[in-house]
């Protein structure tokens, strides 16, 4: 059994060392908005479109540049409904070598007007992408709009 003082010095010291750690900065992420390939600015506004034909495409895919040397940890996009509905979601992260990686997929999402809905990805340890393509879409979400937007994160 330790002494009581002992017990006090072993207390104050956990104590200091605690506060210390509470005193250490902490670095906020900071993001970029990426510009929407095809438009002008870092957001658009879409209404999805009938599924593909033959002879029509549908607007279910939206591209966003990374700019040229610019490295980011993560990628987040935001979609804005500006109905209720039920979305077919998807992120894919767009590489030089003409590869992609599916990084956040989720099918028939309920979503309500004007909530956010986030898709995050991780690029590969190997390799930045050049581009980000969000994917909204579905039978279930024809004729409805929503304005989607990405951001790079470090």
């Amino acid at each position: 059994m330790l002494s009581n003082s002992t017990q006090i010095t072993v207390l104050g010291l956990t104590g200091l060392l605690l506060g210390l750690s509470f005193a250490l900065p902490i670095q906020a992420e900071t993001c970029s908005a990426l510009k929407v390939i095809g438009a002008n600015g870092t957001k658009v506004q879409k209404t999805v479109s009938p599924i593909s034909t033959l002879v029509t495409n549908n607007n279910w895919n939206t591209d966003f540049a990374v700019t040229g040397g610019r490295s980011f940890n993560r990628y987040v996009a935001t979609i804005i409904p500006e109905n209720n509905a039920n979305y077919d979601v998807k992120l894919n992260l767009k590489y030089s070598d003409n590869s992609s990686t599916e990084v956040d997929k989720r099918d028939n999402v309920a979503v309500k007007v004007r909530q956010p809905l986030r898709l995050e990805g991780i690029p590969r340890s190997q390799g930045e992408p050049f581009q980000v393509n969000v994917f909204v879409g579905g039978i279930n979400a024809i004729g409805n709009t929503y304005t989607v937007s990405v951001a790079g994160c470090n």
